[in-house]
C-alpha cells in the first residue's frame, strides 16, 4: 500500500488573514471523542475538520473545510456514500487503533479503511495542508490525500501507484452528486489509461473529455482561460505515475474542484475572499487538440444489449481500461453505451470501480483467468460447452415458461410480462451433463427438498447445478416459481443464476458456484466457527437483512421466501451472504392486501440471527430439556446474561453492546403476534443506528422444543400455518 508524503503548504502567506486560536486542537488521541458540535483545527488555523449536514436531508457527514470559508464547503468527505442517517456523529480512535465514525448503529464506519492500523498506539491529526493523517507513533500509516473526493489541493497526487505490483492503487476525483449532496456523482477526473500522460474527465455513460496533458516540461490545460497560478509536477517511473502541484508565491491559496455538472472550477482565496474561475469542458473556443465536448465513441452497432455472467478474472491485457470509483450499474451503463466494449467487471472486492475489455469476444473467452469474480460479457458468453461439447442456448424466459405450461392446466400457468426485463439463457441437457460429468456422485454437493445439487465446470468456470427430482410431487410448480423469480431478481445478497434447462422432461437451474457453500457449514461446525469472528458475522447478518429488505420492499414483485434457513444462505469466496432456493417463495402484487402489511413475520430471520451469534442450532439446543434456542435467548436477555448466548469462539472480538443489540432484534423478530414484529425496514434501521431505543420484546412464539418443529421444518407446515407465519412479510 502506498504512503504518499504530503507536500507542505507554505503557511507564511496566510499570516495576513488567518487568525490562530490558541485553544484549538489539531489532534485526536485514544480515549478522546470528537462530537458533532466540535472540530479539530490545524496548527495555523488553515483547515477545520468536523461534522456537517446536507440541506436536502438529515444526513450527517465528516469533512474538512477551510477555516476561513464562510460557506464551509468541504474539500474532503470521509463518509460521502455512507452518511449517518438521522443521527449525530462521533469521531474517535477505536480500541484497535482505527479511526471510526459512530452513529446510532452498532457498526461504526472506519475512516482509514484503505490501510488499517496494526496497533492501538495511534493518533489522528489535521495538517495545515488539509491532509488528515493517522499515525502509529511518528509513522504515517494512512492519509486522506490518498483518497480525495472532488477537490484537488496543493500537495495531493492524482495518478497510479504501486504500478509494479498486482495491486495498482489509483487516486482520482469524483464529483458530488449535487451542489449540496456529497455522495459520489456522475463525473470523475483521473489519469488516462492509454496515454498515461494526459488527464480526462469521464461521465458515467462512458463519455469523456481530455482536459490537459504533460508536455515534458509542464502540464498544459485545454482551457481558454487557463491560469498560471500553479507549479505542476509530473512523475512517471516503474512504481508510480502522478500529477501534483503547489501554488506560486503570493498572498493567495488556490485549488481545483470537479463540479457536480462535470465542469472544473478553480478557486482562489485571498484573505477571506474566495473567487472562482469556471473551466467549462464544452466551450466552443477550446484549442484544436482538445477532443471538444463530452462525446462517446462513434458506434455503428446497436447500443445496449444483454450481458452474460461468467466466473473468473478479467485478463491482464492492454485492452482493459480501469476506471473510477463507481458501482456495477454504472459499469454496465458505460459498457452498454459503447459498442466497442466487449465485457466489463467490477474492479474491487466491494464491487466498486470498473474494468472494460474492448477486444474480440472469442479471444476474451479463452483468456479469462480462473477466479471467483464475475465478468459480464456482451451477448451469450456460454457458446461452447466443456470438453468440446456444444451448448445450445435460447435466451427467452417466456419460451421456457411456455414449454413448462404445455402439460399443465391453464389455471396453473404463471403469466409473465411480455417485456424481456432479464432474459435467462436456456442450456441444452447435453451441455449440462458434460459440465457435471454426467451428474456423477463425485460432483454431488448435497440434496435439498426438491432434488440434488451438483458441482460442474462450464467454460473453465465452476457452476452449481440444481436438478429437480422427478419424484417431487410439487416440483414443477416450485420450479416455475423459481424460474419466474430469478429472471427478475438482481441484488448483491441474492444468489445469481446463469441459466436453466427443460429438455428431456428435466427441470434444471444453473447457479453461480459458491466457494464457501452454505452458512450452516460454518456456524454449526466446531472446527470452522472460529473463522467467523464477530465482524464477519455482523456483515453476514446485515447482508441477509438487506437481501430480505429488497425482496419485501424494493423488488418489482413483493416476495416472501418462506424457507429461509442457514442452509439456504450461501457464502461466496469473500463470505458475502447470498439468499438462495426460491422454490417455496410466494409472490404478491401491489393490489394484494396481504402485500401491504407493515408487519413482517420475521420469525425465520430472527432464528437465523440468534443461530449466527450463538453458533447453535435452534432444534438441537440442549441447555434445558424444555427450552430451545429461542427460549434460552429469551431467558438470558431477560436476566441480563446475554454473554452466555455468545459463541465462545468470539470472546476476543465481540463487543457486548453489539451482541445485546443483535439478540434483542432477534427476539423482536420471533414474538408471538405478527403485529408486534418489526418490518425489514425497521430491522435494517435497528442494526445500523447505534443509540436508537429498541422496543422491549415479548415472549417468543416458539420457545419450547414442543413447538420448534413447526417453525423449522418447512415441509411439515400446513397451508394455514404458512399463511399465518410467513405470508405477512413484505
Amino acid at each position: 500500500m502506498r504512503i504518499s508524503k504530503a507536500f507542505s503548504v507554505c503557511l507564511g502567506i496566510f499570516s495576513c488573514f488567518f487568525v490562530y486560536l490558541s485553544h484549538a486542537v489539531d489532534t485526536l488521541r485514544p480515549g478522546e471523542k470528537l462530537y458533532d458540535t466540535e472540530t479539530l483545527i490545524s496548527a495555523s488555523g488553515v483547515f477545520e475538520l468536523g461534522f456537517f449536514g446536507s440541506i436536502e436531508s438529515s444526513n450527517e457527514y465528516l469533512g474538512i473545510w477551510f477555516k476561513n470559508d464562510r460557506n464551509k464547503k468541504p474539500v474532503w468527505v470521509a463518509n460521502r456514500d455512507t452518511a449517518l442517517l438521522d443521527s449525530p456523529g462521533v469521531l474517535s480512535i477505536r480500541y484497535d487503533g482505527n479511526l471510526v465514525i459512530s452513529g446510532r448503529g452498532p457498526i461504526p464506519r472506519i475512516v482509514n479503511y484503505g490501510q488499517l492500523a496494526t496497533s492501538n498506539n495511534t493518533s489522528a491529526k489535521i495538517l495545515d495542508s488539509g491532509n488528515l493523517i493517522l499515525m502509529e507513533g511518528a509513522k504515517i500509516i494512512w492519509q486522506s490525500f490518498q483518497y480525495p473526493t472532488d477537490t484537488f489541493l496543493p500537495g495531493m497526487k492524482l495518478g497510479w501507484f504501486d504500478v509494479d505490483t498486482d495491486h495498482v492503487e489509483k487516486s482520482f476525483l469524483v464529483s458530488w452528486l449535487s451542489l449540496s449532496v456529497p455522495g459520489s456523482g456522475s463525473f470523475a477526473l483521473g489519469l488516462d489509461s492509454d496515454t498515461r500522460t494526459s488527464f480526462n474527465v469521464w461521465r458515467r455513460d462512458g463519455a469523456y473529455q481530455q482536459i490537459g496533458f504533460w508536455d515534458g516540461h509542464t502540464f498544459r490545460f485545454f482551457f481558454q482561460n487557463s491560469s498560471d497560478s500553479h507549479n505542476f509536477s509530473f512523475v512517471s517511473n516503474s512504481e508510480e505515475i502522478y500529477l501534483t502541484f503547489n501554488n506560486n508565491e503570493g498572498n493567495y491559496f488556490s485549488w481545483f474542484v470537479l463540479a457536480s455538472n462535470g465542469e472544473i472550477n478553480e478557486f482562489k482565496m485571498e484573505g477571506q475572499d474566495i473567487s472562482v474561475v469556471n473551466h467549462s469542458l464544452c466551450d466552443d473556443t477550446l484549442v484544436h487538440n482538445s477532443t471538444g465536448c463530452l462525446v462517446t465513441m462513434p458506434s455503428k452497432c446497436r447500443v445496449g444489449g444483454d450481458f452474460s455472467e461468467i466466473r473468473g478474472l478479467m485478463p491482464n491485457s492492454m485492452v482493459v481500461n480501469w476506471t473510477v470509483h463507481i458501482g456495477p450499474i454504472d459499469c454496465e451503463l458505460m459498457c452498454s453505451s459503447n459498442c466497442s466494449c466487449t465485457a466489463y467487471a467490477s474492479l474491487r472486492d466491494d464491487e466498486t470501480g470498473c474494468e472494460f475489455y474492448y477486444g474480440d469476444k472469442s479471444d476474451l473467452l479463452t483468456m479469462i483467468e480462473r477466479g471467483n469474480n464475475t465478468v459480464y460479457v456482451r451477448g451469450d458468453a456460454l457458446q461452447s460447452g466443456t470438453n468440446g461439447r456444444q451448448c445450445s442456448i435460447r435466451d427467452n424466459v417466456e419460451l421456457l415458461l411456455l414449454q413448462l405450461s404445455t402439460n399443465d392446466d391453464a389455471t396453473n400457468v404463471i403469466e409473465l410480462s411480455r417485456k424481456k426485463d432479464h432474459e435467462l439463457p436456456l442450456l441444452s441437457f447435453s451441455c449440462i451433463a458434460a459440465a457435471t460429468d454426467n451428474f456423477s456422485a463425485a460432483n454431488k454437493l448435497g440434496e435439498g427438498g426438491f432434488g440434488p445439487v451438483y458441482k460442474g465446470e462450464l467454460q473453465g468456470h465452476e457452476i452449481a447445478v440444481k436438478r429437480l427430482s422427478k419424484s417431487s410431487g410439487q416440483g414443477l410448480e416450485e420450479f416455475k416459481n423459481e424460474v419466474k423469480l430469478i429472471s427478475k431478481l438482481q441484488h448483491r445478497n441474492l444468489a445469481k443464476v446463469l441459466g436453466c434447462c427443460v429438455e428431456r422432461e428435466e427441470k434444471i437451474i444453473i447457479y453461480e458456484y459458491m466457494l464457501n457453500k452454505s452458512l450452516d457449514r460454518f456456524i454449526f461446525d466446531p472446527t470452522k466457527q472460529a473463522s467467523l469472528d464477530w465482524r464477519k458475522r455482523v456483515d453476514i447478518i446485515e447482508g441477509i437483512a438487506q437481501g430480505l429488505l429488497y425482496l419485501h420492499k424494493y423488488s418489482r414483485l413483493r416476495i416472501i421466501h418462506r424457507d429461509l434457513k442457514t442452509s439456504n444462505i450461501l457464502l461466496d469466496a469473500y463470505m458475502i451472504p447470498k439468499i438462495s432456493d426460491f422454490g417455496m417463495a410466494r409472490i404478491f402484487f401491489e393490489n394484494d392486501s396481504r402485500a401491504k402489511t407493515k408487519r413482517v413475520a420475521g420469525t425465520y430471520f430472527g432464528v437465523i440471527l440468534l443461530e449466527i451469534v450463538s453458533g447453535r442450532k435452534n432444534t438441537t439446543f440442549q441447555s434445558d430439556c424444555s427450552l430451545n434456542l429461542l427460549g434460552f435467548a429469551w431467558d438470558v436477555w431477560k436476566d441480563g446474561r446475554c454473554i452466555e448466548l455468545m459463541d465462545s469462539t468470539m470472546t476476543d472480538s465481540c463487543p457486548l453492546n453489539e451482541l445485546m443489540v443483535c439478540i434483542q432484534v432477534g427476539l423482536l423478530c420471533v414474538q408471538e403476534k405478527a403485529e408486534d414484529r418489526p418490518t425489514m425496514s425497521d430491522i435494517v434501521l435497528m442494526l445500523n443506528n447505534e443509540g436508537v431505543t429498541l422496543p422491549t420484546p415479548k415472549q417468543p412464539a416458539f420457545s419450547t422444543l414442543l413447538n420448534v418443529d413447526l417453525l423449522t421444518e418447512g415441509q411439515n407446515l400446513s397451508q394455514n400455518l404458512v399463511t399465518l407465519s410467513a405470508i405477512e412479510a413484505r
